[in-house]
């Protein structure tokens, strides 16, 4: 380059920045315009992995890509074009952190799909070239990178309302000492705005954390000081991980930075950074809520479609969801509230139908288990004819223990190998006595050991591959070896994991004998075609049911 010359370093993936195919020939447009295009892979960016910025990026060009907006900020020759697809995953996340390290110096983002065409790619680009002549670019600031919490301090922990298992784990919190609140479940006045505040581009279930958390602190004005939001990290693949990061920046952003996320990473470590709270004791108990709240549930699914009095499974299950958060609270056996709990839902009244068809829901954990995230697709299921049956939300505890385990296994880091595997011990034991109340009153008490739902799966998809797609497709055949005669895939709009998920479903159904299946991707935008995709499913379902039958 020659003192004086622009360049525009071209961020993209590999296949983006060197197919003209993909990319709409924008580097040979650059240089048609006396510009001089660099390949981001072109610069050193090894000299910043080390950064803050990068510490909890776990996709690998994730890092190359903020690597390269840490060199191209720093340079003043330098300026970028950011080139993207549409529904790229990690993009949609990664965008905003590009941005934030960007801040103060102008760059192009050029989001691509199979419709664009390359006009308006040249239109953006000269635009954006005309631009650079009247802007002075800031000096970067030294503005640090906020690392995720692992100790709330004297503040209430406030727990999304994914699902009532929320209850249980506020009330591990209180037992333990902690102060902790379970939000009020989520509203169109959450999803207005989650939107607000993000692109629309990420999972639908951050833009609903978001929403939950911030109609807490501007609607109900609780201060930003006493907040600590519950949010765990991660370390991928999934985008979860990166959910409590974009939260630190949209808090950060409209001034609440004293509010606190508390973030333990599900890894090998998680154990030890819920420890920091209550120790061993919050972990122990928070886990038996958990499962107390997963064979309740079960008794519900199992129930209501049968009551002859409609709402008495409701209310009785919220009676006995309270019960266990008041046992919880005084750190008593949750055994006999099982007992219990079995006694009352046996009693109920039913309505002497007994032989309706078992519909499986899988999906991304949050969506499938919050009512307002899935339409209440359990409900609805029940109300055309079915019987919904939903995983439980220890599947994804114990599945976070085998990855943990094996993690820890490859670092080589004893003491947190020794410490997941006890810890997997323990919530086994005390999953097989809390369900052995429900012996013989639930056809789905007992849940299939991770490996056993790996093995399910393994034909689709290796165990290496690790998610919740394997988890769907595992528990998926599952449901169906014990009586399922369908399926729904329940997932956020753009899901990585899903989508995936939806693509195998192909063979799977080929596998075993067209199994109705159905993909429910959901952005919040309730349709009435919903409704009509589930009856003109729920039709399958019966013919399936009939066909197995004879």
């Amino acid at each position: 380059m020659k003192p004086g010359d622009r360049a525009m370093v071209v961020v993209s993936r590999p296949y983006n920045g060197a197919d003209p195919g993909l990319n709409l020939g924008i580097p040979q447009k650059m240089r048609h315009l006396g510009v001089f295009p660099i390949p981001m892979d072109f610069l050193d960016l090894d000299q910043h992995m080390g950064h803050p910025e990068l510490a909890e990026m776990y996709w690998r060009y994730g890092q190359k890509i903020l690597a390269s907006a840490l060199q191209v900020r720093q340079d003043p020759r330098l300026h970028a074009v950011y080139i993207t697809n549409f529904g790229c995953g990690p993009d949609s996340f990664i965008g905003h952190f590009f941005r934030r390290i960007m801040e103060g110096k102008p760059f192009l983002e050029i989001e691509i799909d199979e419709h664009s065409a390359d006009v308006g790619a040249i239109t953006r680009l000269e635009a954006f070239l005309d631009s650079l002549g009247n802007v002075t670019t800031a000096a970067p600031q030294a503005k640090p990178s906020r690392r995720r919490d692992i100790k709330p301090g004297k503040r209430t922990i406030y727990i999304p309302p994914m699902t009532d298992h929320s209850v249980a784990v506020a009330a591990a919190f209180v037992a333990c000492g902690g102060h902790a609140e379970v939000l009020p479940e989520s509203d169109q006045r959450t999803l207005e705005l989650g939107r607000r505040y993000t692109s629309g581009k990420e999972c639908y279930p951050c833009a609903l954390t978001a929403g939950d958390l911030l109609k807490l602190l501007m609607d109900r004005g609780v201060p930003p000081r006493e907040v600590a939001f519950f949010m765990p990290g991660g370390t991928g693949p999934c985008r979860f991980g990166q959910y409590h990061r974009y939260h630190r920046l949209i808090l950060d952003e409209l001034g609440y930075e004293e509010a606190r996320i508390y973030s333990p990473d599900q890894s090998e470590v998680f154990y030890k950074e819920l420890g920091m709270v209550g120790g061993s004791d919050f972990t122990r108990l928070a886990w038996q809520g958990l499962v107390a709240v997963d064979l309740l549930k079960k008794a519900m699914h199992e129930t209501r479609p049968y009551e002859a009095h409609p709402g008495d499974s409701d209310e009785l299950y919220g009676h006995f969801l309270q019960k266990v958060a008041a046992t919880m609270g005084r750190k008593g056996d949750l055994k006999p509230v099982m007992a219990e709990a079995r006694a009352e839902f046996e009693a109920l009244v039913r309505s002497g139908e007994n032989h309706r068809p078992l519909v499986g829901v899988v999906g991304e954990i949050y969506t499938r288990a919050n009512r307002f995230a899935n339409e209440d697709i359990v409900r609805t299921i029940e109300e055309l004819g079915g019987e919904a049956w939903t995983p439980t939300i220890g599947e994804w505890v114990l599945y976070t223990n085998h990855t943990s385990a094996l993690r820890a296994k490859k670092l080589k880091r004893r003491q947190a190998l020794i410490s997941t595997l006890l810890e997997n011990y323990f919530q086994h034991k005390d999953e097989r006595t809390l369900a052995q109340p429900w012996a013989g009153a639930l056809k789905t008490l007992h849940e299939p050991e991770v490996k056993q739902v790996l093995r399910m799966a393994h034909p689709y998809l290796e165990p290496s591959f690790e998610g919740e797609a394997i988890l769907s497709l595992g528990k998926s055949r599952d449901m169906l070896n014990r009586g399922a005669c369908g399926v729904v895939n329940v997932i956020p709009f753009t899901c990585m994991p899903g989508t995936i998920v939806n693509a195998l479903m192909k063979r799977f159904r080929e596998d075993h004998g067209n199994l109705p299946f159905l993909p429910m991707a959901m952005d919040g935008q309730e349709q009435s075609g919903s409704r009509i995709r589930l009856e003109a499913f729920m039709h399958q379902v019966r013919q399936f049911q009939q066909a197995r039958e004879n």
